[in-house]
């Protein structure tokens, strides 16, 4: 992989292990969150936090952040999980709350598609709570459609979203 995605406003670099507790700051916050399946932060346990410890070993996982390229600050987070035989990816993101409705989410899912797709992807997917309207917008607008429906709990929780599993197809 190149070193860095880039795009008009943002530079989107693999995680560091010094990138780890924003990372866990906006997974963990109670708004930010909301709709993804990771704890709130009272329930995080000593497993999941480890995960700062192993950011930089790839298990799987690209873990990337966005950062400005005008202020050099934090924009948020996002991942892409490829297939044993690269051509299914599903993707991942969170955007601080201090940037949401600004394009952030658009343009950094746009450099994972083109990222994706230059490392063989056919299909990408990427799971979304329906009640996350902000993030369902962003999807459709990208030209994903939902494939499916579905359910996720959120971790430590008894809480369960209903979610649309969203599909873009590269061929």
């Amino acid at each position: 992989m190149k070193e860095n995605l880039e795009t008009n406003r943002l530079i989107i670099k693999r995680t560091k292990t010094e990138d780890a507790d924003f990372c866990l700051d906006i997974w963990l916050d109670d708004e930010m969150g909301k709709y993804l399946s990771d704890p709130p932060r009272e329930k995080a346990t000593d497993a999941y936090l480890k995960w700062k410890e192993t950011v930089e070993i790839y298990a799987g996982c690209y873990y990337f952040i966005a950062v400005s390229k005008q202020t050099g600050h934090y924009i948020g987070t996002c991942s892409a999980v490829p297939s044993e035989d690269q051509k299914h990816w599903d993707l991942g993101y969170a955007i601080h709350k201090n940037y949401w409705h600004q394009g952030y989410a658009t343009e950094m899912i746009k450099a994972l598609i083109d990222f994706c797709h230059f490392s063989g992807a056919k299909k990408i997917t990427a799971a979304v709570a329906k009640e996350n309207l902000g993030s369902n917008a962003v999807l459709k607008k990208l030209n994903f459609y939902v494939e499916k429906e579905g359910t996720f709990k959120k971790m430590g929780t008894h809480i369960i979203y209903d979610e649309y599993m969203y599909r873009l197809d590269l061929e």
